[in-house]
């Protein structure tokens, strides 16, 4: 399975463009996906430089409501004329953050909630024999602390966002099975362990951004919490490689724990698991 890193908040050489999003292509043996498409239309500089076709997807995900997920949303539709989307169906709901200047929305562009080639899903949906997505977690050990600036609305009212719209991805390949997560809102440990029930096992390889590091208020989560998590991971059968959200200072803190199980990923790195 190829992995290529479209965008994230760092790149791997100067010719590659990076911005606060995140954004993966996936290439199996089957098929061609499309996992987030970070802030802007950058990514598609980002896939040309990789030589990858973006028009060859042939389905494509959006891991969350957020304007760094989804944001070159309206770019992937343009170059790629048939590749069905699948979003969680409150991923068009208003999200917000709040940010030293208030109360800012983060959220999707509500004029692309309509279209046609949006397959809105909820809890687990078994696409074909090789790929999962899901979003029914129930467990709550080490959520991340940053998610208490992000909010959804009530009413009139803003709440704390649930994360509800947030969902994951397995894609199976052979005898091997990779999970894919956005940013991880309701804690990477909760999402692997829900993702083991699916499998009947530890997904071999974890990719995607943990949420250990608020870009609201530019502070990681404490240090003793990113080390329970990597004492959970540690316990599982899994390697992992993370990006955006997690931060470079608690990945450190984690390969404290992990050591070679866990690798960074930038914009235009290209990786085979």
């Amino acid at each position: 399975m190829k992995i290529v890193t479209l965008m994230e908040d760092t790149a791997c050489a100067p010719g590659f463009a990076c911005e606060h999003g995140l954004s993966f292509y996936i290439e199996t043996d089957g098929r061609k996906l499309l996992f987030d498409m970070g802030q802007t239309d950058l990514f598609l500089q980002n896939a040309a430089a990789c030589g990858v076709d973006l028009s060859g997807v042939d389905t494509a995900f959006v891991s969350h409501g957020h304007y760094d997920h989804g944001g070159g949303l309206a770019a992937f539709l343009d170059v790629n004329d048939h590749a069905p989307v699948y979003v969680h169906e409150k991923a068009f709901e208003p999200h917000f953050s709040h940010k030293p200047e208030g109360v800012k929305p983060i959220g999707l562009d509500e004029a692309l909630a309509e279209n046609p080639r949006l397959r809105r899903v909820s809890g687990v949906t078994q696409i074909d024999d090789c790929l999962t997505l899901f979003s029914d977690i129930t467990g709550a050990d080490c959520v991340p602390q940053g998610n208490r600036t992000l909010y959804e609305r009530e009413g009139e009212d803003y709440v704390p966002d649930r994360f509800i719209h947030e969902q994951s991805l397995i894609v199976r390949e052979g005898d091997k099975a990779v999970l894919f997560t956005g940013c991880a809102h309701r804690g990477v440990v909760n999402i692997c362990a829900r993702a083991k029930e699916l499998l009947g096992r530890d997904p071999d390889v974890v990719v995607g951004g943990m949420h250990l590091f608020s870009p609201s208020t530019g502070k990681s989560e404490p240090d003793e919490n990113i080390r329970a998590v990597a004492e959970r991971l540690a316990d599982t059968d899994s390697s992992y490689y993370t990006c955006h959200c997690t931060g470079p200072h608690a990945y450190d803190v984690l390969r404290e724990t992990l050591g070679e199980r866990i690798a960074f990923l930038a914009a235009g790195g290209i990786i085979a698991v």
